[in-house]
């Protein structure tokens, strides 16, 4: 039998259950947009840091393999690796570029040529991350230059540390008593990297 009693304990379940949903989406709500600022920006910081980090929920690392990283889907898709199942994606991109002049004396392979005699003199250019190996080849009236051999040697190391954000008081720029807040610093042997760390985000 239905009483009044009833009806009032029902209303009350049900008022501190919506109470708890609203409670609950609230703080939901609140750091999700917490978890978005800081994506955005770590996002305006990473030309200058040359590391970003990212939290990203399951759809949003889905449209970033989608839209980004299409290369490394193809490679999850062969290794048979699903991406619900992904925790975390570490992307580092490598940038070398090499401007200094050297020079090699080729005077043997010039009077090779000369004298019309079939030589191949091999060389070998080396910098501090770079090593090119090959020959310049003289046959059959024609120069050709081979290379045999291209390696690459490089160390970079993230470190990921926390700092006093700067503020101004009367108008001098200072970090003393400023809020911690984390940044990193991308140090290269040679060349530059740019890292993209991706975090899953947690329920």
């Amino acid at each position: 039998m239905i009483t009044i009693n009833n009806i009032k304990a029902l209303g009350f379940a049900i008022l501190v259950g919506l109470c708890i949903w609203f409670i609950k989406d609230y703080q939901y709500q609140v750091k999700e947009n917490a978890r978005i600022s800081e994506n955005a920006t770590q996002l305006r910081k990473s030309d200058s840091l040359r590391f970003t980090s990212q939290t990203l929920n399951k759809d949003e690392i889905q449209e970033y393999l989608n839209y980004q990283n299409q290369d490394l889907k193809q490679k999850l898709q062969e290794a048979n690796i699903k991406t619900n199942r992904i925790e975390s994606i570490v992307s580092t991109l490598y940038k070398y570029k090499d401007t200094d002049k050297k020079e090699f004396d080729f005077t043997e392979l010039s009077n090779a040529i000369i004298s019309k005699i079939p030589k191949s003199v091999p060389f070998q250019d080396t910098t501090k991350c770079m090593t090119v190996k090959g020959n310049l080849v003289y046959q059959n009236d024609s120069l050709r230059l081979e290379i045999t051999e291209k390696s690459f040697n490089n160390k970079s190391d993230a470190v990921a540390y926390w700092q006093r954000r700067e503020w101004s008081f009367l108008g001098i720029k200072t970090r003393f008593l400023g809020k911690k807040e984390f940044t990193a610093k991308t140090f290269d042997q040679c060349g530059q990297s740019q890292v993209l760390k991706i975090e899953k985000a947690k329920k």
